[in-house]
């Protein structure tokens, strides 16, 4: 089962993106290798179940300062810095610049969805290291329980 999310996961990304960076591709951005010795950034995302409406998502990063591009240019030495974009079912949805966010009941299908965030520098480009996008997704179904049924991050938090 884990093969076959990871297939879709993967084919929904390359078929929906635009820029190749050696033969790199990445959801409608073009990608922004990470500069050496740069520490390598991480992201995690989870969905909690809200009581009220929908689910309230937690973007959780490591070695990368997401921030508003008001705040651009604060970052530490060796730090990338950027916002995240939210995709749900390949459809950009918002930027994100802080660690929480809701997501309304009416952003999601019957059945299966795809949640996709990505780290983007404040140009908009998706951060890559090496030929692999930062990125995190999960597939959730909110008809059923646990809503959350499968969870991916190219680079995950290291803990």
């Amino acid at each position: 089962m884990r093969l076959i999310l990871l297939a879709l996961l993967t084919g929904s990304m390359l078929a929906s993106a635009q820029a190749p960076l050696e033969d790199v591709m990445v959801h409608n951005h073009q990608p922004l290798l990470l500069p050496e010795g740069y520490q390598h950034p991480a992201m995690e995302i989870v969905l909690h179940e809200d009581e009220n409406n929908g689910f309230n998502l937690q973007v959780m990063v490591e070695n990368y300062q997401l921030e508003s591009p008001l705040l651009a240019g604060d970052a530490p030495d060796g730090i990338a810095e950027g916002h995240a974009h939210l995709m749900i079912n390949g459809k950009k949805r918002v930027r994100i610049y802080g660690e929480w966010l809701h997501l309304d009941k009416g952003l999601f299908k019957s059945g299966i969805n795809q949640v996709t965030v990505t780290l983007n520098s404040h140009d908009h480009y998706s951060w890559v290291i090496g030929k692999q996008p930062v990125l995190a997704t999960v597939f959730v179904d909110p008809a059923k329980q646990p809503a959350v049924q499968h969870s991916f991050a190219s680079h995950p938090l290291t803990r």
